[in-house]
């Protein structure tokens, strides 16, 4: 598959989800309006002012994820007046609250009996723990997690 632009005569066509842009005198210098998809001759030519091709774009995750895991954090920071405290507990604990808060939810408990807040945001939060503790045990181990600078 063509990994650019398709002239076909009248317009252009996206080669990821063949959305048609009309405009047969210019070549589209644009993301797809349908798929994000960007020709990398024109991306190229972004790289002189910025060499951020290839690189995560976090702007990408939702932020209702980062609102959930934020609340959920809130939350433990309230109960236990330390917002690194979960630093110093084992990762077992996390898997173990994480399968508990995804059991409750697929029962169809929507919501924690004691914080109130959704299962789904306590699971989210517990995978974002075991994340982070799974990173800083690769960077331990010769740096097999990438940083993004």
């Amino acid at each position: 598959m063509s990994k650019h632009w398709i002239d076909n005569g009248d317009s252009w066509i996206c080669p990821i989800c063949a959305h048609e842009e009309e405009n047969p005198n210019k070549f589209p210098n644009f993301e797809c309006p349908v798929c994000g998809f960007q020709d990398p001759k024109d991306a190229n030519k972004d790289q002189q002012a910025k060499a951020d091709a290839g690189k995560p774009r976090p702007t990408l995750t939702p932020v209702s994820l980062i609102d959930a895991v934020t609340a959920v954090r809130m939350y433990g920071n309230e109960k236990y007046h330390d917002p690194e405290n979960w630093r110093q507990v084992e990762p077992q604990r996390y898997r173990d609250a994480l399968y508990r808060h995804w059991l409750a939810y697929l029962k169809g408990e929507k919501c924690d009996q004691e914080s109130g807040l959704p299962h789904l945001w306590h699971l989210a939060c517990n995978a974002a723990f075991l994340i982070e503790m799974e990173s800083s045990i690769h960077d331990g181990e010769g740096g097999q997690h990438d940083g993004v600078d």
